[in-house]
C-alpha cells in the first residue's frame, strides 16, 4: 500500500504492507489500484476519491494526492533492463547472490534451494517444506542455510556452496543425500532434547548446528564417538561466538576438518583448538553479565541446563523445569520463563543500579509466564512464605544455603531476605552458578554415550 497523504516532504512516498489499520486509512491506498489504471486521466477521479474520504483542512489536498499519484503512476513508464544470461544454475546463484546487495538480502542459500527445486520438481513441497513445517512447529525454526549446508557438508564434506560439485544438484544425490540429512538432524535435536534444549531460541548461534549435524552422522556409529563429548563442544563453540556475524569461513573449515579427520577424537581436538575461550566458566561471568543481553546468550542458556539438569522445579505449580503437568518431558520448543528473584521493582526502590539487578545471579528459570506474574513485585520474604516454597525447591534453584535455610523460619526469612542482602545473594549464587556449569561440561567430557 501506499500514502497519499505524506508529511513533510511532499517528493517521498511512504510504502507499507497491508494490516486492518490502514485499510481503514483513507490516506492509504492499494498499489494495485493506482498501477492498473490505463490512462494517465483516470488518475483524476482516483484523486478526488481519495481526497473525499480525507478529513482534512488543507485546500489543496486534492493537488497533493494527485500529484503522488502521477508520481506513483510514472513507474509503468520505466524501462527495466533484462540480462540474458546461459549459465548453470549454481553459476546463477553466485551471480544473484552478489548482485543482491541493496534492500532485503536474498541469501544464497534461498537461491541455491530455489534452484535445486528446479532440477527436482516436487522435492520441496513434499520433501522439504513438510520437514522444516515439522520442526518449526515443535520449536526449531530454522533457516534454509541450515539445511542445504548441512546437507553439502553431510554429503561432500562443504558448506561454501559454490564448493559444492555441480552434479550434487542432480535427483540421484540430491535425494540419497537429504535423506541422510532428515535423519540426523532428527536423531540430533533428540539427543540435545535429552539435555534440555528443545528449541531453536535457546541457543546463541543457530548455525553452530551444523558442524554439530556433520559430527554426528560422520561418527554416531564409530568406536570412540560420544555425543556428550560433542555436546560440550558445540556448548562452547557457542561462547566462543565462532559461528556469529559471518559464519561461512568458520564453518567450512570445521565441516573441513570433521570430514578429514582419522577418528572422533581428533575431529573434536581439531574442532577444540579453533575455540579462544577459557575451558571454565568463572563466577564473575554471572555476577557481571546481564540476562537481557545478547552477548549473554550462552551463560543464560548454561544457567537453565544447570536447572533443567538439577530436576528444579517451578516454584508455584511444582513441576519440573522442562515438563508438562503430567509429567511428561516437554520435547518440543519448550522456552524457559526468566524469573527475576529479587523483582526488579523492589530493587528499583531501594537505588540498585540496572547491571546489578539483571545480573544473571538473580536470574532463575519457571515453567509458565503466568507463575512469573504470581510472584512479580513481591519481596521474596513475601512470595516464599505466600506460596510455601521449601528450603529444598529453593537449593535446587542454586540459592545460597543460608538464603534457602531461611525458608523455614519466619524470624530469619524478613532479615535474610532483605534488600540489605541483596549483593551477598548475588556473590553467592553467582559461585554455585559457575560450579555447577563447569561441573556439567566436565560431565559431558567424560559422557561416553
Amino acid at each position: 500500500m501506499v500514502n497519499l497523504c505524506p508529511e513533510g516532504r511532499n517528493d517521498w512516498l511512504e510504502f507499507a504492507l497491508p494490516n486492518p489499520i490502514r485499510r481503514h486509512d483513507p490516506c492509504w491506498l492499494s498499489l494495485r489500484r493506482v498501477l492498473s489504471v490505463e490512462k494517465v486521466e483516470q488518475l483524476t477521479s482516483l484523486a478526488q476519491e481519495v481526497a473525499s474520504r480525507v478529513n482534512s483542512s488543507d485546500k489543496d489536498i486534492f493537488a497533493k494526492v494527485h500529484a503522488c499519484l502521477s508520481r506513483l503512476w510514472q513507474i509503468r513508464e520505466l524501462e527495466i533492463p533484462i540480462i540474458k544470461i546461459n549459465h548453470e544454475i549454481e553459476d546463477v546463484a553466485e551471480i544473484f547472490a552478489r548482485l543482491n546487495q541493496e534492500g532485503t538480502r536474498v541469501k544464497e542459500a534461498d537461491v541455491v534451494l530455489a534452484l535445486a527445486a528446479v532440477r527436482n520438481p516436487g522435492w520441496v513441497r513434499d520433501e522439504y517444506l513438510p520437514f522444516r513445517n515439522e520442526l518449526e512447529e515443535a520449536g526449531w525454526d530454522l533457516s534454509a542455510g541450515i539445511f542445504v549446508r548441512t546437507m553439502t557438508g553431510i554429503a561432500k564434506g562443504r558448506v561454501r556452496l559454490i564448493e559444492v560439485p555441480k552434479d550434487f544438484w542432480n535427483h540421484e544425490n540430491l535425494y540419497d543425500a537429504w535423506k541422510k540429512t532428515k535423519a540426523t538432524i532428527q536423531e540430533t535435536l533428540k539427543r540435545v532434547a535429552e539435555y534440555g534444549i528443545m528449541s531453536a531460541d535457546l541457543l546463541p548461534s543457530t548455525n553452530s548446528l551444523i558442524p554439530l549435524f556433520v559430527l554426528h552422522h560422520r561418527y554416531k556409529d564409530r568406536p570412540g564417538y560420544s555425543f556428550g563429548r560433542a555436546l560440550q563442544w558445540f556448548l562452547s563453540a557457542n561462547w566462543d561466538g565462532r559461528y556469529s556475524g559471518s559464519p561461512i569461513t568458520s564453518l567450512n573449515e570445521d565441516v573441513r576438518a570433521i570430514v578429514e579427520a582419522q577418528d572422533f577424537g581428533q575431529a573434536v581436538e581439531s574442532l577444540w583448538k579453533r575455540l579462544r575461550v577459557s575451558p571454565e566458566i568463572a563466577d564473575e561471568d554471572f555476577l557481571v553479565n546481564r540476562y537481557d543481553r545478547a552477548g549473554s546468550r550462552f551463560l543464560r542458556l548454561m544457567l537453565y541446563l544447570v536447572l533443567f539438569r538439577r530436576e528444579a522445579r517451578d516454584w508455584v505449580d511444582r513441576t519440573r523445569i522442562g515438563y508438562d503437568k503430567t509429567g511428561a518431558r516437554i520435547m518440543s520448543g519448550f522456552e524457559p520463563q526468566w524469573h527475576h528473584i529479587y523483582p526488579r521493582s523492589v530493587l528499583k526502590r531501594a537505588g540498585i543500579p540496572d547491571d546489578e539487578i539483571h545480573a544473571l545471579a538473580n536470574i532463575t528459570v519457571l515453567n509458565e509466564r503466568t507463575n512469573a506474574n504470581k510472584l512479580a513485585g513481591l519481596k521474596p520474604s513475601v512470595y516464599i512464605r505466600r506460596f510455601g516454597i521449601s528450603e529444598q525447591d529453593l537449593l535446587t534453584h542454586l540459592i545460597p544455603p543460608s538464603f534457602a535455610r531461611a525458608a523455614q523460619s519466619p524470624d530469619l526469612l524478613e532479615t535474610q531476605w532483605s534488600v540489605e542482602r541483596y549483593i551477598d545473594f548475588l556473590v553467592e549464587r553467582a559461585q554455585l552458578l559457575a560450579q555447577e556449569a563447569n561441573a556439567l561440561l566436565k560431565d559431558l567430557e567424560k559422557d561416553q554415550s
